[in-house]
Formats: structure tokens, C-alpha cells, sequence
């Protein structure tokens, strides 16, 4: 074993010493070739092959889209960093973008092979996984969330500063989104109308070749191609780049609103951010170089103007100003930090309500004493939420993975911080009996014997991708929690995702608790939270199975492209798309939604369990409650089944009948419930009812929970009323 493993070790030094060689090589190379080529013609040519697409044209996980959105940033970076060539070659042609396309795979092969193969750098090499995590995420991630997200969170933390932005900057957030939009359109509108006229060129000329003979007839359709590709793509910096005259013109805003959007958002060759003066040298680092771009995406030169990476314009507009009005210390002090962060908790509190019911989201609530429980609180039916909000975004040198101690230290202050606020308040809210709390209109009290389940909710601002999705993974590292208590930590962007599409607050409940149980599996598990979302469409994110019993370490990938589909349809195209949803039985949606629509304490806790069932469980309860149903109909009997979970920790009863009154049949529903959940010995028990005169899937809800404890009356009751029958048990 010892001889396989350093065979192993020895195989994976070879690679990495190739890989860092061989990377070195192809930078070299490329670096040659795009350094003799005009860096305007250059980029505006590679933007047109590969980083425009059709507006309906949807692009999934694995698109080479994505691929050539950080090849074209990288590229757009390297030249930027550099002086306008005196002497560049202006004719860019085919062979030049295929030698480029291929230099940029290899590089990039052997940049992730180098990432692969590096030895540890610390005694049990749990730091540097911390470390590759971030490095992974910054080289592989594009984009922190959907373009709409970035636009629309753009516009409501920044409109906040509108006068700040004036004074400072000459331009409003509106101005900026409303100019980089109409910047977008004519950019499209000029790349459509230059490829019909270059199809009308292209055909032109071809006639006057056939007519000279000079051509063939049957040559007609590749001679009428490859012209049509030679008038385009070498008028590819016309077709793109705009004057600020021109700009001032199909923007419709003033023309010095114009000047100081360009002043402040674009670049000449040669720009470097004095932060970062030594970019795009070393050919090991420069995939995580500093990046002017998403600083100043707009090009200039020669007094005209092209945005190089389209894709990264509402990131850039996101993010950009932050920097601007810090450096503003005393206006950021003064007001500007305060607003940035109430912005944040507005902004939780208005999607949660998506999900909740607008008076159980509570923002701001406090102590009686005055003080701030908690940013956000939500109170649903036994289900408690104790929200914290942080602004904190991984810094530049915390994304690149330069300092594990770095990473921490972000990771404190966007999660761990926010974990101990969230927790005092847990403590609160648990050992007060009843527990006040003070809310704009009053104090409200809360039988806090009576909480089902109390989550601890992160949400930050700034993306953490694989870091924060399960923070079991590099606690044994960085050591922010103790006892192996976390939050469920989550992004806005993300937040916003799972509040889009989980409509029910049964669904976002039984979310939660599958989230909160990844951080108790015995192995790792690597993903980002829309992956999870997706893998809890389609497989539950239970892990408590046999499939995972000699799991390791799991990573989720490509999960999302459902719900990528959905947004992309959704929001760019404007259409009305179904929505990604857990894989259910037919008509089990309708029971849960009856269930939440009773007026009934636990009815959520009613409604999760029966999520929690797997497929056929769910499939047995609502095939086997739809047979009673049918029967009750018809003879006006009262029915019942019951059934239970192979483990026996929740067992599930129907009860159908004919009665005059709700009561009647709530105490039908109890009586029969308590008797079975003794009788089975299962830890918890829902129990649900139907009357027969109602147009409901559902009538009354009942759930218990507590342990089994012997009880000679209960035992007596059920002895004498329960028929002897057999247990359903699809699961076995």
C-alpha cells in the first residue's frame, strides 16, 4: 500500500512538473501572437466569433459560451495591461483566431492540471484544500449569479445613493444601467444589420465573378459564405465600437452624462490599477491577475469606444462603485455604510415574503429592552427563522486563494459573525418563557415551548460559491464553529433563486432541513446552492442512504441547467416557463397545498413529513388515501389506513367520514392517531382527515412528536378499538 502510494506521488509530481512547464510554453506563445496583432481588430473580432449569441439562444453549463467568456476576459486583460502596439499587423484572419483558440485550451489544460497536481503545501495539506477551493472557484466560476439578479440588485442598492452618485460621479445608477443597455442594443442592432448587408455584398460580387467567368455557378453558396465572413468579421471594430457623439445619440442622454460614464467606466491600453501594477507577467498566476475589466469593461481608443466582454457588464455595474464610495470615508461613515447594509435586509425580507405571509416576515425586530434581535424574523406556524445579514464580500485576495488566514478572516465576518448574533437570539427566543418581542407596532409573545424547528439563516451579499454551501467542510481547517453548530449560509442572488421557485412555505421548510442535514453527513460534499436546489428536484439531497454508505467525498455538479432554463426564459426572454419542482406522485401537490391551507397549529410540520417520504411512500399515501376517499363517497363510511416509514420514525394515518362537524372529526383523527403511534411505537405521527361533504383533499391535520413512553390507558383504548390489520409499508 505504502509502495502503491508513493508510486502515486511520484506520477502526480511528473504531471505537475509538465503542467507547470508546458504552461509556461503555451503563455509564451500566445503572449507572441497576440502581441503581433492590433489589439483593437483583435478583440472585436474574438467578441463577435465567440462572445456575442443569439438573444434566444440558450447556452447550458457546458457551452463553449462560458468557456470563451474567461478566455475573452483573459485575453482583454493581458492586452489592456499593454501599451498600444506602434507596429501591430491590422489584418486579423481565421488562421490567427484558430491558433489563438488553441494556445488559450492548452494554457488553460495546463494551468488546471498544475491546480490538479500540486503537492501540499502545509503537514496534512487540509489548509491548501481551503485554498483550492477559492482558487477553483475564481478559475472555473464565471458570473455570481443570473444577469437579471445583477441588474435588478444593482439598481436597489445603489438608487439609495442617487445624490452621492451625482456629485461623485456625474450619473445616477439609472443613468449607468439605462446607457449600458441602449449601449447592448445598438451593438446588436449594428451586428444584425451589417450581417444582411454583407449577404447582399457577398452576392453582388459573386454575380460579377460568374458573369466574368470567373466563377461557377455550383461555387456559388461557399464563394457567397466565405466573402460574406470577410466584409463582416474585418469590420468587426466598426460594428462594435461607438463614438461619444454616437453614444449621446442612441442613449438619448446628454452628452457630458455620457463623458463621465465613459470617464469613470472605461480604459485605455496601458491602464493598470495602482493596487495591482504587476499583472499578466507570471504565467502561474496570471489566471487569477487582477482584471481591469471588471473595473473599467469599456475599451477606448482613438477616441472610440467597445466593451470587449459583454457578459461582465452588470457584474462590473454591481460591484465597481463599492470601491468609489468607500474611498469617500467621510460620506461612507456618515451614511453611506448604513444604507448599503439596510439595503441588504430590505431586500431579504422582500423575498422571503414571496414565500411567507407578508406579517410573519418581521424586519428589525428587537429585544424588549430596545436593542436588534436579529435583521430578519420569520414566524410560521411552530417555524421559526432568525435571519442575519452581512454585506461582506470575499476580498480580491481571499478569491484568488492567496492566504488561507485571509479566506478565514472574510469568512468570520460575512458567516461566523452573523452565526453568534443569530445565536443569541436562538438562546433568547428558547429559554424565555413566554418570549417577547418588540416589532414596529408593539411587543408580540411567543410560547416558545411550542417551536417545531428554529433555523440559523446567513445571507451575505458577496458570492462564496463551494466555500459556504456546506461549512462542515473547512471548519476542521479554519475552525469559525464549534460543536459542529452552523447556519445555513446563502447567498442573496441565491436566496432570491429558492424563493423564485419554492412557492410553499411547507417546501421551503422541508428545503431548510435537508440543507441543515448536509452538514451532518459523515463525508464532504461540494456544490453550489443552485446545484443543490436542482438535486433536490430530482433526488430529495437525502444522503442517508445505502447509495452513499462508501461515499468519500461528493461533488455536485450540473444539476441546475433545469432551473438555468427556466430563469434564462423567464427573465431574458419574458416568457411564462413551468418551473423546475420536486418529483412528486400525481395529485400529491394538492394534498400538501389542502394541508396548508387549514387553519390547523402543525400543519407545516404535517406537510414536511410527507415531503420527507420518499417517491413511493408519497405514492402510497396518496393512492391509498384516494381509495378511502372513494369509499366514503360512496357508503358514507368512516375508512382508514395508516402506514409508516420502515425505521419508524414517522408513521402517517387518513381517516374519512361522514360528520356534521370539523370537531368531530378532529377528535375522530386524534383518538385514531395517538392509538397507532403507540401501538407502532414511531416517534412522530401525522394524522389527517377527511370529511365527505368537502370539495378539500384534506380536512384536519394532526401531528404528533414525542417519545414512546408505556401508558396503560392508551394501550387498553387501542387494544379495543383498533382493528387487528396489517401495517402498509411501501419502503420495505
Amino acid at each position: 500500500m505504502l509502495e502503491e502510494s508513493k508510486d502515486f506521488h511520484d506520477k502526480l509530481k511528473v504531471m505537475n512538473q509538465k503542467a507547470h512547464s508546458d504552461a509556461e510554453a503555451y503563455f509564451r506563445e500566445l503572449t507572441k501572437l497576440v502581441g503581433a496583432l492590433d489589439p483593437v481588430k483583435l478583440l472585436s473580432q474574438l467578441t463577435l466569433t465567440f462572445g456575442t449569441v443569439p438573444e434566444d439562444q440558450f447556452n447550458d453549463e457546458s457551452s463553449d459560451v462560458h468557456e470563451w467568456a474567461r478566455w475573452l476576459g483573459f485575453v482583454s486583460g493581458y492586452l489592456l495591461t499593454r501599451p498600444y502596439p506602434a507596429n501591430a499587423r491590422k489584418e486579423v484572419d481565421g488562421r490567427d483566431i484558430k491558433g489563438i483558440e488553441d494556445l488559450l485550451k492548452q494554457y488553460f489544460i495546463s494551468i488546471s492540471q498544475s491546480l490538479i497536481s500540486d503537492a501540499p503545501k502545509s503537514e496534512t495539506g487540509e489548509v491548501d484544500e481551503v485554498v483550492s477551493l477559492a482558487k477553483n472557484d475564481s478559475f472555473f466560476v464565471r458570473g455570481e449569479s443570473y444577469p437579471h439578479q445583477l441588474k435588478e440588485m444593482a439598481y436597489d442598492i445603489w438608487t439609495e445613493h442617487d445624490e452621492w452618485f451625482v456629485k461623485s460621479l456625474g450619473f445616477t445608477i439609472n443613468d449607468a444601467l439605462t446607457i449600458s443597455e441602449a449601449i447592448k442594443e445598438e451593438c446588436n442592432r449594428r451586428i444584425n444589420d451589417e450581417k444582411e448587408s454583407c449577404k447582399v455584398r457577398a452576392h453582388q460580387n459573386v454575380d460579377e465573378l460568374i458573369k466574368r467567368g470567373e466563377a461557377k455557378e455550383h461555387d456559388r453558396k461557399n464563394l457567397e459564405a466565405s466573402m460574406g465572413c470577410y466584409y463582416y468579421f474585418g469590420n468587426s471594430d466598426a460594428i462594435l465600437s461607438f463614438t461619444l457623439d454616437e453614444m449621446a445619440s442612441f442613449s438619448g442622454f446628454p452628452k457630458d452624462r455620457c463623458e463621465r460614464y465613459l470617464k469613470r467606466l472605461s480604459q485605455g491600453f496601458g491602464y493598470r490599477n495602482k493596487n495591482h501594477l504587476d499583472t499578466f507577467n507570471d504565467p502561474h498566476l496570471a489566471p487569477w491577475d487582477y482584471n481591469t475589466i471588471y473595473e473599467r469593461p469599456i475599451v477606448c481608443h482613438a477616441e472610440k469606444y467597445f466593451i470587449p466582454v459583454p457578459s461582465v457588464l452588470n457584474e462590473v455595474l454591481l460591484h465597481t462603485f463599492f470601491y468609489d464610495m468607500i474611498a469617500d470615508s467621510n460620506y461612507w461613515k456618515k451614511n453611506g455604510e448604513k444604507k448599503y447594509g439596510k439595503c441588504l435586509e430590505q431586500k431579504t425580507a422582500e423575498l422571503l415574503r414571496r414565500v411567507f405571509p407578508p406579517r410573519e416576515v418581521l424586519l428589525n425586530p428587537k429585544y424588549p429592552g430596545g436593542n436588534e434581535l436579529c435583521d430578519v424574523l420569520v414566524l410560521h406556524d411552530r417555524n421559526v427563522f432568525i435571519v442575519q445579514c452581512k454585506t461582506k464580500r470575499l476580498r480580491y485576495e481571499s478569491k484568488i486563494g492567496k492566504d488561507s488566514q485571509l479566506i478565514k478572516d472574510d469568512l468570520n465576518k460575512a458567516v461566523a459573525e452573523s452565526f453568534e448574533q443569530g445565536s443569541r437570539a436562538r438562546k433568547y427566543l428558547s429559554n424565555n418563557q413566554p418570549t417577547k418581542i418588540q416589532i414596529e407596532n408593539g411587543i408580540i409573545e411567543i410560547d416558545s415551548k411550542q417551536i417545531s424547528k428554529l433555523f440559523l439563516l446567513s445571507v451575505t451579499l458577496g458570492s462564496y460559491p463551494h466555500l459556504i454551501t456546506r461549512l462542515a467542510n473547512i471548519n476542521k481547517t479554519l475552525n469559525l464553529f464549534s460543536d459542529n453548530q452552523y447556519p445555513w449560509a446563502v447567498s442573496l442572488f441565491d436566496l432570491g433563486v429558492l424563493t423564485d421557485l419554492i412557492e410553499s412555505p411547507s417546501s421551503f421548510v422541508h428545503y431548510a432541513m435537508r440543507r441543515m442535514a448536509m452538514e451532518r453527513t459523515r463525508f464532504d460534499i461540494f456544490g453550489d446552492e443552485i446545484d443543490m436546489l436542482g438535486y433536490y428536484f430530482s433526488q430529495g439531497l437525502v444522503f442517508e442512504t445505502e447509495q452513499y454508505k462508501k461515499t468519500n467525498a461528493l461533488l455536485l455538479n450540473g444539476f441546475s441547467d433545469n432551473i438555468d432554463l427556466y430563469m434564462f426564459e423567464k427573465h431574458e426572454l419574458g416568457r411564462n416557463p413551468q418551473k423546475p419542482v420536486m418529483t412528486v406522485p400525481p395529485k400529491f401537490w394538492e394534498y400538501v397545498r389542502s394541508i396548508e391551507e387549514l387553519k390547523s397549529p402543525y400543519k407545516t410540520d404535517c406537510a414536511v413529513r410527507l415531503l420527507d417520504c420518499d417517491y413511493r411512500l408519497k405514492e402510497a399515501i396518496v393512492q391509498a388515501s384516494e381509495k378511502i376517499r372513494g369509499q366514503t363517497k360512496s357508503d358514507g363510511l368512516l375508512h382508514t389506513l395508516s402506514m409508516a416509514k420502515e425505521d419508524q420514525s414517522v408513521g402517517f394515518s387518513f381517516t374519512t367520514m361522514h360528520v356534521e362537524s370539523l370537531e368531530e372529526l378532529y377528535r375522530k383523527v386524534l383518538t385514531f392517531s395517538s392509538m397507532k403511534k403507540y401501538v407502532t411505537r414511531c416517534k412522530e405521527w401525522v394524522g389527517l382527515g377527511w370529511n365527505k361533504n368537502s370539495g378539500k383533499e384534506v380536512d384536519v391535520a394532526v401531528f404528533l412528536s414525542f417519545d414512546w413512553q408505556e401508558d396503560s390507558v392508551i394501550a387498553k383504548l387501542a387494544a379495543e378499538n383498533l382493528k387487528p390489520g396489517e401495517m402498509l409499508n411501501p419502503e420495505g
